[in-house]
């Protein structure tokens, strides 16, 4: 694995904490994938709990022995002041919240920091790491899409027929999109020895082959678009004019004549949510409801207690303040990716933001949040992202994430 990817010159010796710190990084998506739900009420207990030693301990011991070079390289990014202060205003919503438990979700709010530092702190100044460990973590979530895939075709499929996963991914949108998210990562990162290059061929066989079993019509899209889209920031690599070439065909097919299963389910109720959610954010534009207020929409005689969509999710309970700074905080991200598409972080920032934006409009909205899918849609990338301007030289006329 380390001589299949692409190194970026010389890489400092990997700590005790360094380790316990990609640990954690990597439990995080292929944890969701593995954890049972243990717990009735709450499927993800258990697997909170394992992030707290393996993930938040170290973020923490990292931000305390280092905070001023940790601190002072992010801090020198405006995407990162930028994100404290949405954090900051989801943090004071919390006044006025009905949440159930306003100190869980100030929790959550400081768990989503550590994850951001965490990625600093492992891989700030050693961007080869993680490229390793996201090598890693989705070989080892294609080996769960596998064994998920095989178990579903030889039982008898229940419920709607779709596939889905376990514990926090549950459902098959969430796990549907965390499987796409590791198809991102192998496809925009390099992969030179060809013995890992059929290794990547296989893995991402049984990403789709999952992902197409989850019958999750807004990853499709997502990925497609992705797709079509990397041309634009792989010129030189002639496969991805082939493979976009294709897969655009193969849309404007399926838009003249579509399949069944596109067609079968509608629109899943998206444009009736959608208005209701703009009614709730009429009621409240400025405020919001407040960080983790529980609300429902009433739609076709069921009730949701999110919107699937994380713009008006965001409205709903940040109201517009909080909306406009994830925007800007989104913004950066890509004009970061854009600026450094010639480096693999670059790439998978890219690949990430293209994708996100695309499956976040349909489901997965809760990103201030204990870890879900989203986190690997959002603040994965934005962790990089961070990486990639705060490694820049100061003095840099062209430093990224600035106005």
């Amino acid at each position: 694995m380390r001589n299949g990817l692409a190194r970026l010159g010389g890489e400092a010796p990997l700590t005790l904490l360094d380790a316990w710190l990609g640990l954690g990084l990597l439990w995080l998506p292929v944890g969701m994938l593995v954890m049972p739900s243990s717990i009735s009420y709450n499927p993800g207990r258990l697997y909170q709990s394992t992030l707290a030693v393996t993930l938040y301990l170290p973020a923490l011991i990292v931000g305390l022995r280092a905070r001023a070079a940790v601190w002072r390289q992010c801090w020198s990014v405006p995407a990162f002041r930028v994100f404290l202060l949405l954090l900051a205003w989801a943090l004071l919503s919390l006044t006025w919240t009905g949440a159930w438990h306003p100190g869980d979700e100030a929790g959550r709010l400081l768990s989503v920091l550590f994850y951001v530092l965490a990625w600093q702190g492992f891989a700030g100044r050693a961007p080869q790491r993680a490229e390793r460990l996201l090598a890693v973590a989705a070989l080892a979530m294609a080996a769960c899409a596998l064994g998920y895939g095989v178990a579903f075709l030889v039982q008898a499929p229940g419920g709607d027929g779709r596939i889905a996963a376990r514990g926090v991914v549950a459902t098959a949108n969430y796990a549907a999109a965390t499987m796409g998210a590791a198809c991102v990562w192998l496809c925009q990162l390099p992969w030179r020895a060809k013995r890992w290059q059929t290794v990547r061929l296989v893995a991402l066989t049984a990403l789709l082959f999952f992902i197409v079993l989850t019958q999750s019509r807004g990853v499709w899209l997502a990925l497609a678009l992705c797709a079509v889209l990397t041309p634009c920031w792989r010129r030189a690599d002639r496969s991805a004019w082939f493979i976009a070439a294709a897969v655009f065909a193969v849309m404007l097919v399926l838009l003249c004549r579509p399949l069944p299963v596109l067609t079968a389910r509608g629109a899943s109720l998206r444009p009736q949510l959608f208005a209701q959610a703009l009614e709730l954010i009429g009621r409240h534009p400025w405020l919001g409801l407040g960080q983790g207020a529980p609300f429902r929409l009433e739609v076709a005689g069921q009730s949701f207690t999110h919107s699937h969509n994380v713009l008006t999710q965001t409205a709903i309970e940040l109201g517009l303040p909080g909306l406009v700074l994830l925007a800007a905080l989104w913004l950066r991200v890509a004009w970061s990716g854009w600026r450094h598409r010639d480096e693999p972080l670059g790439r998978v920032v890219l690949g990430a933001w293209v994708y996100a934006s695309v499956a976040l409009q349909f489901d997965m909205p809760q990103l201030l949040t204990s870890p879900r899918p989203g986190w690997l849609l959002v603040w994965l990338p934005f962790g990089l992202a961070l990486g990639l301007a705060a490694r820049e030289p100061q003095d840099d006329s062209r430093t990224l994430l600035r106005p």
